[in-house]
């Protein structure tokens, strides 16, 4: 089994991967961990370019590693192993297309009560995710 930790170094995803974590119980072997954290696009193309390529590569690589960082010292405590992955983009169909692209068998995120009446429960990006992935979706608080 494969899972894709989807983080963004929120508190909320944090309890996710903790709560992923402490229900291994759950698999008969240990499910293999890509920790995938989404940065946004640049929004103007003319800011990126006038910055030069190099200054926003390391700008996302930097934004990356931060967002990344509470889910790997927890998983790295926990002696799990991972693989990281960060991409760039719209963080629901960017978590979909790379679960469905690395034969993830399990999307795992976290959720939070802000937005939309439509979006009480969980997060837009869960919102957007579940309605997108044929890949199952587990949502942990």
């Amino acid at each position: 089994m494969k899972a894709l930790v989807a983080t963004d170094g929120s508190s909320h995803s944090q309890a996710a991967v903790e709560g992923f974590v402490s229900r291994f119980a759950w698999f008969k072997q240990l499910p293999a961990v890509e920790l995938v954290t989404v940065h946004p696009a640049i929004p103007y193309g003319r800011a990126a370019a006038w910055a030069g390529r190099e200054t926003v590569e390391k700008y996302y690589a930097e934004e990356s590693d931060a967002a990344l960082r509470p889910a790997s010292e927890l998983l790295k405590a926990r002696g799990v192993e991972f693989r990281a992955v960060k991409l760039v983009g719209d963080a629901a169909p960017e978590i979909v297309k790379h679960a469905q692209a690395s034969g993830c068998d399990m999307i795992v995120m976290g959720t939070h009560g802000q937005g939309a009446v439509a979006n009480l429960v969980m997060g837009s990006v869960a919102t957007k995710v579940i309605a997108t992935s044929k890949v199952p979706v587990l949502l942990l608080r």
